[in-house]
């Protein structure tokens, strides 16, 4: 049983569940496809090229109105600690009259999340120019090659930016505690023909989250570092482990609430509870069948 998994960066769960042998042990073989752009993303998802995506929830609301079917079916991690960085020898944007914004795409996913941190900065759309470059690695790059002045990172990509001279301006705490963490995403399609290996998929992430919860911690912190994340990343991927892979409800209606708050409804996109699918979650035995107005109970 293969599940292809569609990925911007290997997500410390991901890489511990694999180093681990727990998708072996679950019965499942992951392949990983690293993407540039959000919009590669989609396509592989809607062509059936990759089962299940990472990535930001809220690319779902611009997806499915223009045409996708897809659901999140959980959430890796509590929040992602996303971070609006400036470029190095930038310590803050007040000399600029205009500022280039890097994002991934300028209508979805951590796009808004940029745009509200500036207007929370009392920077207006006219004040900033958006430059699309791709996901987060191609924006973190885009700093360095000064194509852009800001652009938002998360770990361990901020924490190797301040080691070469970037500066954060605002963290999402600062903005909306309760923003949701990377959703895992899939199509109804798969799910119609794949349940038994999304749900194998799914233990072995479940697995990995209970030993990073229960192993000693310099045993876990070992293992991280091993993936490539500096301590800062460290121990923001331990502070954001979930007690459940459940889907927060409450984090999904934060993204909508923010999308409302910039005007940024999109026409047709579905309501915000429409998004979640428990069915994969329910199959791996991970949640019960009843959920809370927030998510769902562990079983």
């Amino acid at each position: 049983m293969t599940v292809q998994q569609s990925v911007f960066v290997v997500p410390p769960v991901v890489a511990v569940a694999q180093h681990r042998g727990l998708f072996a042990a679950a019965g499942v073989e992951v392949e990983t496809k690293l993407v540039g752009s959000s919009h590669e993303q989609r396509r592989e998802l809607d062509e059936c090229r990759a089962d299940v995506g990472i990535t930001a929830t809220d690319n779902l609301f611009a997806w499915n109105a223009t045409g996708s079917d897809i659901a999140v079916i959980a959430q890796i991690e509590t929040t992602t600690d996303l971070a609006l960085t400036l470029r190095p020898k930038l310590p803050s944007t007040d000399g600029l009259d205009v500022i280039r914004l890097a994002v991934d795409a300028p209508t979805n996913g951590f796009a808004i999340v940029a745009y509200s941190m500036m207007a929370r900065l009392g920077r207006t759309k006219d004040q900033y120019e958006i430059v699309e470059v791709g996901g987060v690695r191609e924006r973190f790059e885009s700093l360095i090659d000064n194509t852009a002045d800001v652009t938002l990172l998360a770990p361990p990509l901020d924490e190797i930016g301040r080691d070469q001279g970037m500066t954060v301006a605002m963290r999402i705490a600062e903005l909306v505690p309760s923003y949701p963490g990377l959703g895992i995403v899939s199509t109804q399609k798969v799910l119609s023909g794949k349940m038994d290996e999304i749900a194998r998929y799914l233990r072995a992430l479940a697995a990995a989250h209970r030993w990073m919860q229960q192993a000693a911690a310099s045993e876990v912190e070992q293992e991280l570092l091993a993936t490539g994340l500096g301590q800062a990343a460290v121990a923001s991927a331990l502070a954001a482990v979930p007690q459940t892979l459940a889907p927060s409800g409450i984090g999904i209606r934060a993204l909508a609430q923010l999308r409302d708050d910039l005007g940024m409804i999109v026409q047709g996109a579905p309501e915000a509870g429409d998004l979640i699918d428990l069915r994969p979650l329910q199959a791996a035995g991970l949640v019960p069948i009843h959920n809370r107005e927030d998510g769902c109970e562990p079983l």
